[in-house]
């Protein structure tokens, strides 16, 4: 079975993604992530697929 949740570990991570964002900035550093809308993009369709093939199998729960 496949959860999906929104929880606080996923609003910590989004919090530490956004500091990170802000931090690497200010600093004129590369960030550690895709740069380019395409690259997020490519990380989010590969969760869609997971999900999608998830519902398909029916293994997803949204809880």
């Amino acid at each position: 079975m496949v959860e999906i949740v929104l929880g606080q570990t996923e609003i910590q991570a989004a919090a530490v993604g956004l500091v990170t964002g802000v931090v690497y900035t200010a600093v004129r550093a590369p960030i550690p992530a895709p740069n380019v809308l395409g690259g997020i993009f490519a990380i989010v369709g590969t969760f869609a697929g997971f999900v999608l093939v998830a519902a398909m199998r029916g293994q997803l729960h949204f809880g």
